[in-house]
């Protein structure tokens, strides 16, 4: 199945100014985490080349309230009184949840029935209507119906423009904590926080390399790149559950295709390997999905030569999947395709 994209094609790409605005209006609600060098030995703390932009540190746990926020403030005030649904593999119902509280404004958020309980929970302690479905290909369509129903704004978390300015955010917040850097590496899923970093990086510096990441079992975006249009993955299969995305949106896409230098895949024990260095030497907790993006340096996929970024995008994990990710058994697939 291809997402229907016409009204995205005429759609112009967002621009520095538009991110910009985007931050001022964010800002209040938002951290601005930290970026810090990262050592994958004695013998390079001092000269590290790796450094993590840690958004696990987030106010919920992600990298998403930015884009939360963004959307919720482009409706208008009756619109968000009359509240919003969407989909999420979980931390952008948080987000949204989040912002949400904030703004009263009332969120219904269309899950995977598989999804982390861990993360189901999670939002609805912000207060979100947490509704399961099965068809992972469907979800935007039950969220229409659903809106329909409750007299709510259908909000498209693949195609909303303020998604990809709010995680554009993200990438200014790099380049200025990090003047410096050379190549900076995010997760790919539906492609929105890649797409708003990848605009923000190369719109701000052009000559720093921006490359995406991606679970091999779930490379959607990569397919997509190489066809030249966002094409669907027929079998989704990942311990990175925040990375569920059978196709990437149509407008991220357009995107990904301007601004990303490149995608990687990286392995399933990539993730692992990739999660133990961060938490054992790094101090650093990072859900499979956070951890992603510093894999692709990690594992040796990307240029190691250069000083680089990678994007912690989230934290959010229980204490089982810790113990498994540290031990030797193998950590089944939080979502199936």
């Amino acid at each position: 199945m291809e997402r229907a994209a016409s009204r995205e094609s005429d759609r112009p790409l967002v621009t520095l100014a538009d991110i910009r605005r985007v931050r001022q209006q964010v800002a209040p609600y938002v951290r601005r985490t930290p970026i810090v060098p990262f050592a994958r030995d004695a013998s390079e703390i001092g000269h590290e080349r790796l450094f993590l932009k840690l958004d696990n540190l987030q106010v919920t746990g992600a990298f998403k309230p930015r884009a939360a926020f963004a959307v919720l403030q482009s409706l208008t005030s009756e619109e968000r009184a009359r509240g919003v649904v969407l989909t999420s593999s979980g931390n952008f119902a948080q987000a949204f949840g989040y912002a949400g509280r904030l703004m009263s404004s009332p969120v219904v958020v269309v899950m995977l029935r598989q999804s982390s309980p861990y993360k189901i929970n999670a939002a609805k302690a912000f207060g979100v209507q947490v509704v399961l479905v099965d068809d992972a290909l469907k979800r935007q369509a039950f969220v229409e119906e659903v809106a329909k129903e409750k007299g709510m704004t259908a909000i498209d978390s693949w195609e909303h423009p303020f998604v990809t300015r709010g995680h554009g955010c993200l990438g200014l917040e790099i380049m200025e904590q990090l003047p410096d850097v050379e190549t900076v590496l995010m997760p790919v899923s539906s492609g929105g926080g890649a797409a708003g970093v990848a605009t923000a990086v190369k719109l701000a510096r052009p000559q720093v390399k921006v490359i995406g990441v991606q679970p091999r079992r779930a490379n959607a975006a990569q397919l997509s790149l190489q066809e030249g249009r966002p094409v669907t993955i027929d079998h989704w299969d990942s311990i990175a559950d925040g990375l569920s995305a059978r196709y990437p949106g149509a407008y991220p896409f357009r995107h990904l295709r301007e601004y990303l230098d490149d995608i990687v895949l990286i392995e399933e024990e990539d993730i692992r390997e990739a999660f133990r260095s961060l938490l054992l030497r790094g101090k650093v907790v990072a859900e499979p999905a956070g951890a992603v993006a510093s894999a692709g340096f990690l594992s040796g996929k990307v240029d190691l030569d250069g000083k680089t970024v990678a994007c912690v995008t989230g934290g959010n994990v229980t204490e089982a999947l810790v113990r498994s990710l540290l031990g030797t058994t193998r950590v089944e697939a939080l979502g199936q395709g």
